[in-house]
Formats: C-alpha cells, sequence, structure tokens
C-alpha cells in the first residue's frame, strides 16, 4: 500500500469517527428505547372507541377484491401502514426528508382481530378499530388529537385504549373510483394511516402540501376544509408531507433502522484502523 492510499484510509476513518460523535451528540446513535405499538384491530365483535362510536366485522366481502383472502386485505394494510411510517425516504435519497439516513420512527405495527396485547412484546400499545360503524357515523373515521403522542412524547391515554376508528362502511362509498386491488387498499391503508397520524399529533394541511408519495396531498389531507382533497386522490399511494413527518419526529422520536455500534465499538474500530494505517506506513517508509 502506498503512503497516498494509506493517508486516504485514515482520512476515512476520521471521517467515519467524525459522523459518529456527530450522531451521538445529536440523541441518534444510542440503544433502541422501548418502543410503542399500534395495533390495526380488524374487529371481531362489537367494539367502541373513546368516543363511543361502535364497530361491527367487516369481511370485506364486497369490495372487489381480486384474489386476495380476508387475511391477505388485513396483511396488505397492515404493510402499507408500515411503509408509510417506517418506509419513508431519509435525507440520503431525499434532500427535502427530515428524516436522517439510517434510522426510523420508534415505532411498530401490527394487526389483530380482538383486544390482546402485542405479539412483539411492547408494553405500551393502542388500538384502532377497523370496522363498520354500528350505527353508521356518516365520516371515514376518528381518533383523539395528540393522545398517544403529542408535540412533548407523551400519552394522555392509558394503554390499551381505542384511540379511534376507521370506519369501513363509509369508505366502501368510495369504491367505484378503485380499479385494482392496489387502489382498494390505499383506500382502506390510507384511512388507517391518516387516523393514526391524528392520534400522533398530526392535523389537516391547507391544500396541497410537497411530500414523496404518487399525489400533491399529503395522506392526511381531507375532502373537507381546510385541504378540500378531490376524493379521487384517496385511491393513490399518498404520503406524509416532509413537514408532517418531521411533526412525526419529534412526537415519537427515532431508532437505528439498522444496528448502529456502540461507542465504545466506534472507538475500537477506530484505533484499530488507525494502527493499521500506521504500520502501513512505517512499512513504506522502510521500503523506500
Amino acid at each position: 500500500m502506498s503512503k497516498k492510499t494509506a493517508a486516504q484510509a485514515l482520512k476515512v476513518c476520521k471521517q467515519g469517527a467524525i459522523a459518529a460523535a456527530l450522531a451521538m451528540s445529536l440523541g441518534l446513535a444510542t440503544e433502541k428505547a422501548e418502543a410503542l405499538t399500534i395495533l390495526l384491530n380488524f374487529v371481531n365483535a362489537p367494539t367502541t372507541d373513546r368516543f363511543g362510536v361502535g364497530t361491527l366485522p367487516e369481511a370485506f366481502a364486497s369490495w372487489g377484491f381480486t384474489g386476495m383472502s380476508l387475511n391477505d386485505v388485513r396483511n396488505a394494510t397492515l404493510a402499507a401502514v408500515q411503509n408509510h411510517y417506517l418506509g419513508y425516504p431519509s435525507f440520503a435519497t431525499n434532500a427535502q426528508s427530515p428524516l436522517p439516513a439510517g434510522f426510523e420512527l420508534n415505532i411498530n405495527f401490527e394487526w389483530s382481530n380482538g383486544l390482546s396485547a402485542p405479539s412483539n412484546g411492547d408494553p405500551e400499545y393502542y388500538y384502532m378499530a377497523i370496522g363498520d360503524a354500528n350505527p353508521n357515523q356518516g365520516f371515514l373515521g376518528q381518533a383523539c388529537l395528540g393522545c398517544v403522542r403529542n408535540s412533548s412524547g407523551t400519552a394522555s391515554v392509558p394503554v390499551g385504549t381505542i384511540f379511534g376508528s376507521t370506519l369501513t362502511d363509509s369508505i366502501s362509498g368510495l369504491l367505484g373510483l378503485a380499479t385494482t386491488n392496489a387502489q382498494r387498499i390505499n383506500l382502506l391503508a390510507g384511512t388507517v394511516t391518516h387516523e393514526i397520524g391524528h392520534g400522533l399529533s398530526l392535523v389537516h394541511p391547507n391544500g396541497q402540501a410537497p411530500n414523496p408519495g404518487e399525489s400533491l396531498w399529503s395522506v392526511m389531507a381531507t375532502g373537507a376544509s381546510p385541504s378540500l382533497m378531490p376524493s379521487i386522490e384517496r385511491t393513490k399511494d399518498r404520503d406524509f408531507s416532509y413537514a408532517e413527518f418531521g411533526t412525526l419526529i419529534q412526537a415519537i422520536g427515532l431508532r437505528p433502522a439498522s444496528p448502529v455500534p456502540e461507542p465504545g465499538t466506534w472507538l475500537l474500530m477506530g484505533l484499530g484502523l488507525a494502527g493499521v494505517v500506521w504500520r502501513v506506513q512505517r512499512r513504506s517508509a522502510v521500503a523506500a
């Protein structure tokens, strides 16, 4: 290895150490804190949320899904919601994103068909009921604003609360706009994501908002004032606006998207690589 190559290796080592120190100073390169879990409760029995709105089971038989079982619909809805919250592009691939590279929101999702605790063992969990309204309410869903996470990152409802409902009978009134399974899932999952967003402090935006999704309207937009979003937009894979996702980061916090070495490991790695570079430099000097 030449002196130039050794110098480049040492430079990379120093840059890595600086990046690690910066991440730690921001409070990002730490061990994962306890996450919260939101359970998508596809109700299997009459259920009532904290507002007194009741829901009944929905089998989605009349939704027009092709080749999809009830569990397929549940799994596809869960995957779409997870992608909204945990698949958001980072700053590394989208310069407008507020999400640092290598991190994700500190939140988990599962689907259930009853009020059981999550299988992942998270001690803090809440339910979003999904089913037909009992009786019909005339709106797509509802949730308490900031009750799961307010801007300070705390909850105001007890663990295990059904903090909102997604009303499938009202959503089914929009099925005439959907022609594919993906569009039908977007109608359902977009509403679920939207209502969960309210529980995490997000409000309706004023009209369109820059976002990485398929629509100029974010997933928190609504057809009523102040958003005035056309209903056809609900069939698209909408996403949180950059401003909305910044609010989620503040309310929920972040965790490493993949394992991050402990601070001591960073130091040992740096010292080890520096030692290798020093030996290479010394050997090159002797050979010269």
